[in-house]
């Protein structure tokens, strides 16, 4: 009831095509990536503390593969699984990267380094992006599972073929001979 209100009151922009809008978040996503990469391997040379700067580097690459495999859960696998584990990924990469915020804005604060302060305001993006995709995933979601039909077993009908699609066959070899 909750995500029905906000599909079509809060989102009326964007729930004529979702699709389209779920897929420009996603490309800005991608893009903010990317330079987040550029900005996380400059501010690793930079920082005192080379934990903060694998920390930086490691969530960005983390970023890239999700990046990668969002991309081919949006185009390939749109199954309810694929999906639902989509939209947990981006949560946590959501929340990753406000932590991350936090910790490089403390370095700039503290250091006065620029490139750590650069670092927080583009994973403060990333979150806050993050965050809206997700919030669209998690609104739009009916509208993006295709589900595919179920295999239909020849020469088996009714509830017998639906048995017969989840029994695994045993071979006749495999029975021990009873005595």
């Amino acid at each position: 009831m909750l995500f029905d209100f906000m599909h079509d009151k809060v989102c009326f922009v964007c729930a004529d095509k979702p699709r389209s809008a779920i897929t420009a978040a996603w490309f800005g996503s991608i893009g903010l990536v990317f330079i987040a990469f550029i900005i996380g391997c400059a501010s690793a040379g930079a920082v005192e503390q080379k934990a903060l700067a694998f920390a930086g580097v490691w969530t960005v690459l983390l970023c890239i593969a999700m990046s990668i495999g969002g991309t081919l859960v949006m185009r390939r696998y749109q199954s309810p699984l694929a999906i639902g584990f989509f939209m947990g990924v981006v949560v946590v990469m959501a929340n990753q990267c406000l932590i991350l915020t936090a910790i490089f804005g403390e370095e700039n604060q503290k250091h006065g380094n620029a490139s750590a302060g650069a670092f927080a305001t583009f994973a403060f993006f990333l979150f806050a992006v993050y965050a809206v995709f997700g919030g669209m995933l998690a609104i739009f979601r009916a509208d993006l599972v295709q589900d595919a039909d179920l295999p239909v077993i020849s020469g088996i009908s009714g509830a017998a073929a639906g048995a017969a699609a989840e029994a695994p066959a045993v071979p006749a070899a495999a029975v021990p001979p009873t005595k």
